[in-house]
């Protein structure tokens, strides 16, 4: 196998590219700066596996895009939690997420797993994530005090489910000339024509999630 790393001059890199070169002796190891980076995407010189680290001086989701569309695995490098990018590459489904600090056994492991067709993401990296996904799936909604009754807020929840008039008499066990009270009241608080207009209000304003 042939594995490249793009990764500024550092002492990790030279102690990442040693722990490479010795736990993967029958392989080849390449190492590229984010100034000659334009090598490492020639045909010839083409890898199994590419580590790139998200500090090097280059646009990393194009990269990225080029490695996908070649099926090659992908591992992106971080040394910093606070990276913006981080959660955005972690929709792209990558083959490794690493970060700083990695002993010479847990990385030779975390490539070794990818390999095998595996995926592996830091500890760190792992927790940031999952913060993120609580985060998202533990949203509140934020209702203004007084601007409806409860059964008003009631129907507008089923409004941005799509429900039509017929639908919200069933699910609240009320007739339809109530329904369409509640509704007409609700567009007039909200100052606003018609139905959809109050439901994209309402997402709008993250009064309910979808």
């Amino acid at each position: 196998m042939k594995i490249s790393i793009l990764k500024d001059s550092s002492l990790i890199r030279e102690s990442m590219l040693n722990a490479l070169r010795e736990s993967f002796v029958n392989d080849t190891i390449l190492t590229y700066y984010s100034r000659d980076y334009s090598a490492l995407l020639q045909e010839e010189t083409q890898s199994d596996l590419v580590i790139i680290d998200l500090n090097s001086q280059v646009e990393i989701l194009s990269i990225i895009d080029y490695f996908k569309d070649r099926k090659m695995k992908i591992i992106v490098w971080t040394s910093s939690l606070n990276d913006t990018s981080l959660l955005e590459l972690f929709k792209l489904d990558l083959n490794g997420y690493f970060f700083n600090g990695m002993e010479k056994e847990e990385l030779a492991s975390a490539i070794t797993t990818i390999r095998n067709g595996g995926k592996y993401i830091h500890t760190e990296l792992a927790n940031l994530l999952l913060e993120d996904y609580v985060q998202v799936h533990t949203k509140e909604s934020i209702r203004p005090v007084a601007l409806f009754t409860e059964r008003e807020w009631e129907v507008l929840e089923l409004l941005t489910e799509g429900r039509k008039n017929e639908q919200i008499c069933r699910i609240l066990c009320v007739t339809q000339k109530t329904v369409k009270n509640h509704v007409s009241s609700i567009l007039r608080k909200l100052d606003v024509p018609d139905r959809t207009n109050a439901v994209l209000t309402a997402l709008r304003n993250n009064w309910f999630y979808v």
